[in-house]
């Protein structure tokens, strides 16, 4: 007796099933781990708070009264975990006659590299969009003049021109001018250097030589000793090929209340169906989660590379 249109509807769930879950255990190179802070929320939206959010402390006289501060509103970020999906679908002649390599072809390993694939832009994306993207604080999130809320200072972290040896110098000497709300210093240092793949050679002369890259002389290369910085490479970062321009940033990776957050609320999942009116079967890989840069001015100090 001949298989059963019945008979490839129970193959093929079956099928599905084991070849997406293998398929969502096995370790895949990610980049967009290296780069954002992971963190779990419930909520559909979450609320984040700008670092030192409250004034400075003070003396208080004997009898005085205790001054309160609190959180002010106008500088919260929101980020919103909304649902990312893909669909895929396969016709009932195509898993009859190779059941086997369609749902791996279809089912499997490809569509998990799509769901992958799109998150990984949106990350990257947070530091290719932050020249232009308007953050808590009512400037752009990476810029030269963000407001304190309790001080007339403001907070630098734009840096300017290609990697080179001294661009790199001076944007790591921003992070010396960095203060929290009440005009204190803030203390951050970067720990990584995120270039796109191209860049990589160059972060290497920068960082790793010993004497002074792109320049001929004998100078001692200081910032090899002062430095300690690690290089992450991701190709979605931006790159001009034409004119080998590409943005650069200095990230300090110790603070978890500030910089590029991907807000997760629900991890990759399957729903399968038949569609009895033609016999097809389709399947949709979702997952729920958010970006968004917290704590806009602490965290990241970025070039345009121009």
């Amino acid at each position: 007796m001949g298989t059963r249109v019945i008979d490839i509807q129970s193959m093929t769930e079956a099928g599905v099933d084991l070849v997406f879950n293998r398929a969502a255990k096995m370790p895949r190179k990610t980049y967009y781990s290296s780069i954002v802070t992971e963190l779990s929320q419930v909520k559909k939206t979450g609320n984040y708070h700008t670092i030192g959010n409250i004034g400075r402390a003070e003396e208080k006289d004997e009898g005085d009264i205790i001054n309160f501060d609190r959180i002010k509103e106008n500088y919260e970020t929101n980020i919103t975990s909304t649902t990312k999906s893909k669909g895929v679908e396969a016709t009932l002649e195509a898993l009859e006659y190779d059941l086997e390599r369609v749902v791996e072809a279809t089912f499997g390993t490809p569509l998990l590299r799509v769901m992958q694939t799109y998150k990984e832009r949106e990350c990257a994306d947070l530091y290719n969009d932050a020249f232009a993207t308007t953050g808590a604080d009512g400037v752009y999130q990476i810029d030269d003049d963000h407001p304190l809320q309790n001080s007339a200072l403001v907070n630098d972290n734009l840096a300017t021109g290609a990697l080179t040896p001294d661009n790199l110098i001076a944007a790591k000497n921003k992070f010396n001018f960095i203060y929290d709300q009440a005009g204190d210093y803030f203390d951050t240092e970067p720990t990584h250097l995120l270039i796109h793949k191209n860049k990589l050679f160059v972060a290497l002369q920068i960082l790793e030589s010993q004497l002074m890259a792109m320049e001929l002389s004998n100078t001692k290369n200081v910032v090899e000793d002062v430095m300690p910085i690690k290089v992450v490479v991701n190709p979605y970062i931006d790159y001009a090929t034409a004119t080998d321009v590409s943005p650069w940033f200095l990230l300090d990776r110790t603070l978890t209340d500030a910089g590029a957050i991907l807000q997760k609320k629900r991890g990759t999942w399957l729903k399968t169906w038949w569609v009895n009116e033609n016999q097809v079967y389709r399947g949709a890989a979702l997952e729920m989660y958010g970006v968004g840069i917290i704590s806009p001015g602490y965290g990241i100090v970025g070039s345009t590379g121009a």
